[in-house]
């Protein structure tokens, strides 16, 4: 049983539009929806550079289900690249780039294999002679309910069995439930790995089979921070490791200040510089989301609407012209319990501020827009975070309202 290398990485979205990034400078827009393609190509730099076996590529290759011709050929090129050092890539494509979509597909070199809508197993020789059974299989339309997983079989004949599967692991929220699995699933059909895809955090779920989902190659909006690449994984005999290769080169990222009865609007300005030169120290391009937690009255009253409108102002002030950029993509003022302590005189506002919507009043709140023709195409309902955050949004103006008066 001789020994492979390979990487993994799922959920590339590459032809991305980011259509609710349109507010950004155009400069900075093209850099962010360049940033896909260029994470993909930092994993094949890796790919070739570690003279890996094999790549493994576990859904959503695109964004959409017609894919646009330019992407394709792109695509093929660093096929090509692949091909050139000898390296093989398998692909299953998932909910967003399912097989039911309407596209022109262009031809891949030889070195490229593409699982059709049922599941399958392909061999791959190494150069020593290391036979690898590959299973997989694509989303032939966008909801897939099912559990995939039952129609992976192990068929005996390799040195190793890889499972490739888009899916969601049960009891993950935030992702829709497609193709779902649970850890028994994977442990029963005895493969040495799993090559998942679907979930955009990376997260290593078992150890033994060893399976990981390698996260998304870019952060696509402000819940996708922090470092973004693929793994790579060796395996020879019983032994296994695996390590994280980070490719992007632009990274969505969160800080929070703590806004005090000492701080004033300079003090603050101060220290978002602060962290702003820290991070372009880094070398890497940073969308920017600064959390403010108002710790006293004074702190409320200062972060009105029209004051974070002017900070946002001037830090992103020249921005656009910095290499790298660290771009303040937006500011948001947490909720605090001043709220509570402040309507404590008056049973009404008490109530007002306290009261909590439940999923109909969201429901009712959203219905006109997620109706838009055009809007409800680039939108997806909020998760729980999402609705916490616009809650607490709606409850510091209507506190800021009320301390105006």
């Amino acid at each position: 049983m001789g020994r492979i290398v390979f990487l993994h990485a799922a959920d590339l979205h590459l032809d991305s539009p980011y259509s609710g990034l349109k507010m950004l400078p155009a400069a900075i827009l093209e850099k962010v929806r360049e940033s896909a393609f260029q994470s993909f190509q930092g994993m094949i730099d890796a790919a070739i550079r570690h003279e890996a076996d094999f790549i493994l590529l576990a859904g959503d290759l695109y964004d959409g289900e017609n894919r646009s011709l330019q992407t394709q050929v792109r695509f093929r090129s660093e096929m090509e690249r692949l091909k050139k050092a000898g390296i093989s890539a398998y692909i299953i494509h998932g909910n967003h780039d399912h097989l039911g979509g309407s596209w022109i597909q262009v031809e891949y070199p030889e070195n490229v294999h593409v699982f059709g809508g049922s599941t399958e197993m392909k061999i791959h020789i190494t150069k020593d002679g290391t036979a690898v059974s590959i299973y997989g299989c694509s989303y032939s339309k966008r909801h897939v309910p099912e559990k995939l997983v039952d129609t992976y079989q192990k068929i005996q004949g390799a040195d190793y069995h890889i499972g490739m599967l888009h899916g969601n692991l049960e009891g993950s929220s935030g992702h829709s439930p497609y193709a779902p699995f649970s850890l028994t699933d994977l442990e029963e059909k005895d493969f040495d790995y799993w090559a998942l895809g679907h979930i955009h955090k990376r997260m290593v779920i078992s150890k033994n089979p060893l399976a990981i989902y390698p996260g998304s190659m870019q952060g696509r909006n402000r819940k996708e921070t922090g470092k973004k690449g693929c793994y790579m994984i060796r395996m020879e005999g019983e032994a296994r490791s695996y390590s994280f290769i980070e490719t992007s080169q632009l990274n969505w990222e969160s800080a929070t200040f703590h806004i005090g009865e000492d701080d004033n609007f300079d003090s603050l300005l101060k220290s978002c510089r602060d962290l702003i030169e820290e991070k372009r120290s880094a070398g890497r391009n940073v969308l920017l989301n600064l959390v403010l937690e108002p710790a006293c009255t004074a702190a409320e009253i200062m972060l009105k609407d029209e004051i974070l409108t002017g900070l946002t102002d001037i830090l992103q002030e020249g921005e656009e012209d910095m290499q790298p950029f660290i771009w303040t993509a937006g500011i948001q003022v947490k909720e605090t319990q001043r709220a509570d302590s402040f309507s404590l005189n008056s049973p009404f506002l008490a109530e007002l501020l306290k009261s909590e919507p439940d999923e109909d009043d969201f429901e009712k709140g959203l219905e006109q827009l997620f109706k838009h023709k055009h809007a409800r195409r680039y939108l997806e309902y909020p998760d729980k975070e999402e609705r916490q955050s616009l809650l607490e949004d709606s409850r510091r103006l209507l506190q800021q309202i009320l301390y105006s008066k």
